[in-house]
């Protein structure tokens, strides 16, 4: 069985790296809205305007943007 493919039960990666503390899909899920919210701040400084619905629309363009930058190219 080599290193690649090798998979554990759940819980088990985050009990050996950090203690337990900090859990893997919570991390994962962290820096993707950091990540999108880098991305929607420089829409927000141009466009929001203190309505709503423009920051729920930079927010989607920047989801968008976020796993655009993530496929094969």
């Amino acid at each position: 069985m080599d290193k690649a493919n090798k998979t554990y039960e759940f819980g088990y990666v985050e009990a050996k790296t950090s203690g337990g503390a900090v859990f893997e899909q919570g991390v994962k899920e962290s820096k993707r809205s950091k990540a999108v919210r880098r991305i929607a701040q420089p829409l927000m400084d141009k466009h929001w305007k203190d309505k709503v619905t423009n920051l729920h629309r930079i927010y989607k363009v920047a989801e968008y943007l976020h796993t655009r930058s993530k496929r094969n190219k």
